[in-house]
């Protein structure tokens, strides 16, 4: 629910950072060809800053006991995904903003230059650094966020790792943003690591699992978007398409993949754990 929070709630810093950098590239203080670099730190710290943002209201809107802790993320994030919303629809007539990028990202059009993406560099970079930050950090993520009592006691600070762990995953959203977009972004967060859960219990293989699914649903999807629309509409008699974004049936592939997982999970499947509450009871019936 975090994740998904700050995914919507990432769009107006986005939104704004964006804006700030056209004008600054209108006052000349960045290089309309070579300031990507520039634009995309502004972008961001804008992402980060609107991570941190939704953490610490959602944490002061439910310390007031007004509501409860899902509730307030629910209030925070829709609010400021509106504003960003909002700010997409004023200032995307004035700006080079693409609505269409910002909200179900461009992947087709990723990498048709000669040269290496900016988009890929970019998505290596943070894959580095989260993966640094796993490794290092593993033990100290783990106690934090599954027992931030014992964490406390221990003399870390669960509130700082919480702070930082917001930032890191505002900072993966916004590059995920030229691949699938703002809203389907959360796909790819919440689903593979879903598809895990129905895998294994244990944490190390879980992370693991969740990282292949994810890689495996981006290569499918892409070959489904490209091969199976023109078939199916074919065969169902309508208007021919040859291709669709490749963003959403990434999406509908990590979606299968966990369809499956829920229903032939080797820990939690439905269809195994039937079999074992029969193979059990089998077990303790008298012969």
């Amino acid at each position: 629910m975090l994740a998904d929070a700050i995914t919507h709630a990432a769009l107006p810093g986005v939104v704004g950072a964006f804006l700030a950098s056209g004008y600054l590239e209108a006052a000349g203080w960045i290089d309309h060809e070579g300031g990507w670099g520039v634009r995309q730190l502004l972008m961001f710290a804008g992402a980060v800053c609107a991570g941190v943002l939704t953490a610490f209201m959602t944490e002061w809107v439910t310390k007031t006991g007004w509501v409860r802790q899902d509730a307030a993320l629910g209030v925070v994030f829709t609010t400021l995904f509106a504003i960003g919303l909002i700010m997409l629809r004023q200032f995307a007539d004035r700006s080079d903003l693409d609505l269409d990028c910002v909200l179900y990202g461009q992947l087709e059009t990723v990498g048709l230059g000669s040269s290496v993406p900016g988009e890929a560099i970019a998505c290596g970079v943070m894959l580095l650094l989260n993966l640094l930050l796993v490794v290092l950090f593993f033990k100290e993520l783990m106690l934090t966020t599954f027992d931030s009592g014992l964490a406390r006691s221990l003399g870390f600070r669960p509130r700082l790792v919480h702070y930082v762990l917001m930032a890191l995953t505002s900072a993966t959203v916004v590059t995920s943003f030229e691949v699938v977009g703002s809203i389907l972004v959360i796909g790819m967060l919440v689903m593979p690591p879903a598809t895990a859960f129905f895998i294994t219990r244990r944490l190390c293989p879980m992370i693991v699992i969740s990282v292949l699914f994810a890689v495996s649903a981006s290569v499918l999807g892409h070959v489904a978007a490209n091969v199976l629309p023109g078939p199916l509409t074919e065969a169902f008699g309508l208007p021919v398409t040859e291709s669709v974004r490749t963003s959403g049936a990434i999406v509908v592939a990590a979606a299968v993949q966990l369809v499956a997982a829920v229903l032939f999970g080797t820990e939690r499947g439905l269809i195994p754990d039937r079999f074992r509450r029969r193979a059990m009871l089998a077990e303790t019936q008298p012969s």
